[in-house]
């Protein structure tokens, strides 16, 4: 044979079968022009100067990894469909007199031209909406506009080398579908499920039980710290739940309908749920698919841009003053006047102005608080991680009477083992016992003063125990049996400011880098550093958010497409034959209809469900990124819910124009 047959016969199939290829290949391009894009900002020397780029690179590169996988199951995945819908055109080839290798190189050369365009134009595309990424990431992280958009090799290294491995992959597994079946059996491939259901009852049942257990287990999640470690087992008990319950849940169902014979028996039920069970049976998997891709939108999306727009909250939690700076031990005079003389001039030269100054001594540790009674941690508590210890961590610092009554301008005065204790100012949401180490009482819990009412939030996890002397403080720590490898004695100035934006920026950035030359200087802390470091936190988060939100929607608009294009050829056949047998095209119509609306409107029905059921757990995991904003993350995944239905509903009717092109209705 001429050489080139293969190849202009792999053109002609690609061009005759457009309404498969060219799905399969935008979805190709998209994916490819992701990934290059992701790599392109992770390795671009124009990130030097975003703030905190390191920051912003760390979560590309983390999103790089999951993309990796995600990128490789959703190409093999569509490739499947693919192959599967063009079986029996392959078994025609071979009853034509085709050899299977000859078969094997249209198809290797049908999977060159597809894979070699998609890289080239998805690099092509990468490099033209990178660009505007690019701009975008700086624009909204505010960075200084003469960086530069520069194009890594690694970004087209790294491109290559994937969809080259893809390439090599689905190769393979098309050709072993070739060549492991007869041409008999390769006629028969498009009529074949995707999986066969057995042991319905019992998959049914554990389906159940997983999803039961996950959905309680989001409803229950009392803290945030446990959230964290159940998210992902209740997220790995979904998906399993999911598939488990298409494909054995939707039988079950439909299996008990059609045994209540007063239902099962009407014409239009008969044929319906009749229709479902093949459905269902062809399809499940898919289903399956979508719903959880349908959830990974929802979620993705709405976590992503709570976090984002509410990074303002989630600073103001971990910096309650605006700027804390912490020396080690006992300070010298010469040394605070030091710090002291470096503020004011700091303070002049930015035309900052300072509201609130002042600093005191305190002793530093940690305790857990148990049933309203302050218990020591230790260090192999600490190293274990559990959840349990750590919810019950607090934070300890104990100051002394006489600077406690000059910053808070009391006359306050403590009987022998008396203690204050300063808290958040909901003093009772914590029980505490009156007595502590069973020696000293508890005078008073007092709420609200300096120490706690910070100028950005409370400082709610700390609580402050007020000694007549450093010495009684000491005293308290060791029959508290406080360990001493975690207490530390500093002196800690705190300072509330005022000013332009930007010039109480560069006024902490100039205090971070001068102070930390003083010695003794140990410490420095500042919402203004800590917003800049946050934006490559948060903004990156964003951005990847986006990014993974388009490689899901992609993969899940292609998987309905197909499903669409597999129900238009099984359905037109299935139209013919409920025409002989007498029905009218109007009642062949609602009822193919009323399938198809409950098969791929399903998915979106367990997607919704899913999240509004994690939706106490995704507000508790947000917790752990100290974002408190309930209505924020409610709204968030409201807004979102509501754009993805809208949208679905777009994708259904748009696919389902080529499924009645097909059935010709």
């Amino acid at each position: 044979m001429d050489k080139n047959f293969f190849f202009q016969m792999a053109l002609t199939n690609i061009k005759r079968d457009k309404r498969m290829y060219l799905p399969f290949g935008i979805a190709s391009t998209a994916f490819v022009s992701i990934y290059f894009m992701v790599v392109t900002i992770m390795y671009s020397k124009g990130i030097a100067d975003v703030p905190a780029g390191r920051n912003l690179q760390m979560m590309f590169s983390i999103g790089m990894v999951i993309m990796n996988v995600m990128t490789v199951i959703f190409m093999l995945y569509i490739n499947s469909f693919l192959i599967k819908r063009r079986k029996k055109e392959f078994g025609l080839y071979g009853i034509l007199g085709l050899e299977k290798r000859h078969v094997g190189k249209v198809i290797l050369w049908e999977n060159f031209i597809i894979s070699m365009g998609s890289v080239i134009l998805g690099i092509l595309f990468g490099i033209i909406f990178g660009k505007l990424i690019f701009l975008i990431i700086f624009y909204s992280l505010k960075v200084s506009a003469h960086s530069r958009f520069i194009l890594p090799p690694k970004a087209f290294a790294y491109t290559v080398m994937l969809f080259l491995g893809i390439f090599i992959v689905t190769s393979i597994f098309n050709l072993l579908q070739v060549s492991l079946a007869n041409p008999i059996d390769l006629l028969k491939g498009d009529r074949m499920g995707e999986k066969k259901a057995r042991f319905i009852l019992a998959k049914t049942f554990l389906g159940t039980v997983l999803l039961g257990w996950a959905y309680y287990s989001a409803a229950t999640v009392n803290s945030a710290l446990t959230a964290l470690v159940q998210f992902m087992l209740a997220v790995l008990a979904v998906i399993a739940a999911t598939f488990l319950l298409f494909e054995a849940g939707s039988l079950v169902i439909l299996t008990i309908l059609k045994n209540k014979k007063k239902i099962y028996y009407k014409s239009n039920n008969f044929i319906a749920i009749s229709g479902l069970f093949h459905r269902m049976k062809q399809n499940a998997a898919g289903l399956a698919s979508i719903c959880i891709l349908a959830t990974m939108v929802l979620v993705t999306v709405s976590t992503c841009t709570a976090l984002y727009l509410g990074q303002e909250d989630m600073l103001k939690q971990l910096n309650p003053n605006d700027m804390e700076i912490q020396m080690r031990g006992e300070v010298t005079p010469g040394q605070e006047k030091q710090l002291n003389e470096l503020i004011t001039k700091l303070t002049d030269q930015n035309k900052v102005t300072i509201t609130n100054d002042y600093s005191y001594d305190s002793i530093i540790t940690s305790l857990l608080l148990k049933d309203g009674t302050f218990l020591p941690v230790k260090p192999k508590d600490i190293n274990s991680g559990s959840t349990e210890i750590i919810e019950h961590m607090r934070s300890i610092k104990v100051i002394t009477l006489k600077e406690y009554n000059e910053i808070c301008g009391r006359e306050e005065i403590l009987q022998k083992n008396e203690i204050l204790v300063l808290t958040g100012h909901e003093p009772n949401k914590e029980h505490i016992n009156t007595v502590i180490a069973g020696r000293y009482k508890v005078k008073a819990l007092v709420p609200d003063t300096r120490f706690v009412a910070g100028k950005n939030s409370e400082e709610d996890s700390t609580y402050f125990f007020v000694v007549s002397d450093k010495e009684e403080g000491f005293k308290l720590l060791d029959l508290l049996n406080a360990d001493k490898n975690q207490t530390e004695n500093k002196r800690i100035k705190v300072l509330s400011l005022e000013g332009n934006k930007s010039d109480l920026t560069v006024y902490a950035k100039d205090i971070r880098v001068e102070s930390l030359k003083i010695k003794n200087v140990i410490g420095f802390q500042s919402i203004y550093t800590s917003r800049e470091e946050g934006y490559g936190i948060y903004g990156g988060l964003l951005f990847l958010g986006i990014f993974f939100t388009v490689l899901f929607l992609v993969a899940t608009v292609l998987i309905i497409y197909f499903k669409q294009i597999s129900e238009g050829y099984d359905d037109k056949e299935r139209f013919i034959i409920l025409q002989k047998v007498g029905m009218d095209d109007l009642e062949v119509k609602r009822t193919i209809n009323k399938q198809i609306l409950i098969v791929f409107f399903l998915p979106l029905f367990g997607a919704l469900l899913h999240v509004t059921m994690a939706r106490h757990m995704i507000i508790k995991l947000l917790q752990a990124f100290y974002l408190y904003n309930t209505m924020l993350t409610t709204l968030c995944l409201a807004v979102t819910c509501l754009i993805f239905i809208l949208a679905y509903i777009l994708v259904y009717g748009i696919t389902a124009k080529t499924y009645y092109k097909i059935v010709k209705w």
